[in-house]
C-alpha cells in the first residue's frame, strides 16, 4: 500500500509502498502522532528505512490495502 507524508514548510511530499495490513499501519502511526516518541521508522517494499519526525509531519495519507484493477471486465 501506498503511504504520503507532508511536511511543515514543504511543498513535496513523501511517497512510500510498503506491506502489512493498514489497520495495523494506521494505529502504528497514530500512536506516534498521539504518543511520546518524536520519531517513526516506516520501511518500504525495497528494506530502505524513512524516519519521521513528529514535530515536521504536517499530514500522512495512508492508501488501501488492495491493489486498483484496471482494465475491462
Amino acid at each position: 500500500m501506498e503511504i504520503k507524508v507532508g511536511f511543515v514548510h514543504s511543498p513535496r511530499e513523501l511517497s512510500v509502498n510498503t506491506e502489512g495490513e493498514q489497520a495495523d499501519l494506521v494505529s502504528r502511526l497514530q500512536g506516534f502522532l498521539d504518543g511520546d516518541d518524536r520519531t517513526a521508522v516506516v520501511e518500504d517494499t525495497k528494506g530502505s528505512r524513512h524516519i519521521l519526525v513528529r514535530e515536521q509531519v504536517a499530514y500522512i495519507e495512508v492508501g488501501t490495502s488492495s491493489p486498483r484493477t484496471v482494465g475491462f471486465i
